[in-house]
């Protein structure tokens, strides 16, 4: 008999619902992602990226989170599908930007 801290193995655990939730409402954005031309999504990265990068203060630290942001989440979508290197990669490339974002901010 399963203790109150663990579900049986028939109820999937809070984090098994909650990964499906977010898998389950990314499908929205992710469709309409793929639905745009392929460089759109990149182009408006790329261009929140350089915005973040050549001005500072709060609007760096806007732009640098929006594209922080929306790494963390394609890194938490994919995360079971990618190899142990794409990980690492990708969860790194998250951080930097994350931190470049506060370095802006406390410029």
């Amino acid at each position: 008999m399963p203790s109150r801290d663990q579900p049986s193995r028939d109820q999937p655990s809070r984090d098994q619902r909650f990964r499906e939730h977010v898998e389950q409402r990314s499908v929205v954005m992710l469709t309409y992602l793929n639905s745009l031309p392929r460089a759109a999504p990149f182009t408006l990265m790329l261009a929140l990226l350089f915005a973040g990068l050549l001005t500072t203060g709060v609007l760096a630290f806007a732009a640098l989170s929006l594209v922080a942001a929306f790494l963390g989440w394609l890194l938490y979508v994919g995360w079971p599908l990618m190899s142990s290197a794409a990980r690492v990669l990708r969860l790194g490339s998250t951080l930097l930007v994350g931190a470049v974002a506060v370095n802006q901010l406390l410029r």
